[in-house]
């Protein structure tokens, strides 16, 4: 297994953050307290305190005093041995607190490149993506928290817009809204929608639900226009339930208990997101749920630990290096220049077939689930 890409140091990160703020004025000649920084900067107080007394031993700030505030040095230090000055970072803005390996690795071709030119690569990941106006916030999270790019990952729509009305440097790192120009790079997830529902058209699937979440996403529309398009060569009759979920267990079950009350179930559910899969499992073996025999499942993503599951799972896999090399390409072009002159791409995905797609199951209702009633 390749070693996941190591993060640069948050206090190092606050410090440079901190840095090109005393550059560019905005914290004027007196700083604010550590409880204000801590808010713009969203890290804990301790990190602030540590980026402060190194800002202080590099001569920027001066030192720390009972009962007064600290105050900028008049001039900023020289760089240190004649070297280039840190420059801004590109933030990378996610919802997810901890990314997946996959999303590490992809980006790593970036984080290298960035690291050549003096540039960190940060991830940030505020509680704004569900809001349906949040352009206040990412004012607010923009202003502080200056940076060279921004790359977007899952964003919604209004966030989408938002950056490029504003003419702000970004890359969107999954499928864009249409209307949207800002350049992407993103697996194809229509043309995979459309594989996996052949897979299961072939096996004489005709209802088949799949687990989206409650805000729309680009990617999982552009997902379930590909398998709409394959079921329809079964026929009128066959069509996509979605099952909205707001990325809970608790709420992937309701979906579950909801497909399975329904009169004419789903015979095949499509996972988008991995952590759905455990709960599948789990939530299926205390019913008495065998996969495939009682139900059929594919995977729209996957992890490392897929392989640790039984049966295997179906799923479909990006090109790491292929997707690593095209994000990085573009998001470079952008530091350097403000504006991506290369076009936005759609990478083919990998089909893992497994061992969770099977027939369509004989009428009856699977295990000891019988109906929405049952806890």
């Amino acid at each position: 297994m390749e070693p996941l890409p190591k993060r640069t140091s948050r206090i190092s990160e606050t410090a440079a953050i901190l840095k090109e703020w005393i550059r560019a004025g905005i914290l004027g000649d007196v700083l604010p307290g550590e409880l204000v920084l801590k808010e713009r900067l969203g890290v804990g107080r301790d990190t602030i305190r540590l980026a402060l007394k190194l800002l202080a031993e590099e001569g920027w700030i001066t030192p720390s005093l009972k009962g007064q505030r600290r105050r900028l040095n008049a001039k900023p230090p020289p760089p240190a041995d004649g070297g280039p000055q840190e420059k801004l970072p590109v933030t990378f803005l996610s919802p997810n607190a901890v990314e997946t390996r996959v999303t590490l690795l992809e980006m790593e071709d970036t984080r290298a490149r960035l690291a050549q030119l003096g540039h960190n690569l940060r991830y940030l990941s505020p509680n704004i993506f569900h809001l349906k106006h949040p352009e206040h916030h990412l004012e607010n999270l923009v202003r502080s928290n200056p940076s060279a790019v921004w790359v977007l990952f899952l964003a919604t729509e209004p966030m989408q817009r938002w950056f490029e009305q504003k003419g702000i440097p970004t890359f969107i790192y999954a499928n864009p809204f249409p209307g949207v120009s800002l350049p992407f790079v993103v697996g194809d997830w229509e043309a995979a929608g459309f594989h996996a529902g052949l897979q299961l058209v072939r096996q004489g699937h005709k209802i088949v639900g799949i687990m989206e979440y409650r805000e729309p996403l680009a990617g999982l529309v552009l997902n379930a226009k590909g398998f709409e398009r394959a079921l329809a060569t079964a026929g009128n009759e066959a069509r996509l339930v979605s099952l909205k979920d707001n990325r809970t267990p608790a709420s992937v079950v309701r979906c579950l208990k909801l497909a399975f009350s329904l009169k004419e179930r789903p015979t095949a559910l499509v996972l988008t997101k991995t952590s759905q899969l455990i709960t599948c499992y789990s939530w299926m073996l205390s019913r008495g749920i065998r996969v495939p025999d009682d139900l059929s499942l594919v995977s729209m993503v996957h992890d490392s630990w897929f392989s640790d599951l039984l049966p295997p799972i179906c799923y479909y896999q990006p090109n790491t290096k292929l997707t690593s090399r095209a994000i990085a390409d573009r998001v470079m072009e952008l530091v350097e220049t403000g504006h991506a002159t290369g076009k936005s791409l759609r990478t083919p995905l990998d089909y893992f077939p497994g061992a969770t797609i099977g027939p369509v199951p004989c009428g009856k209702r699977p295990g000891r689930f019988a109906s929405a009633k049952e806890s």
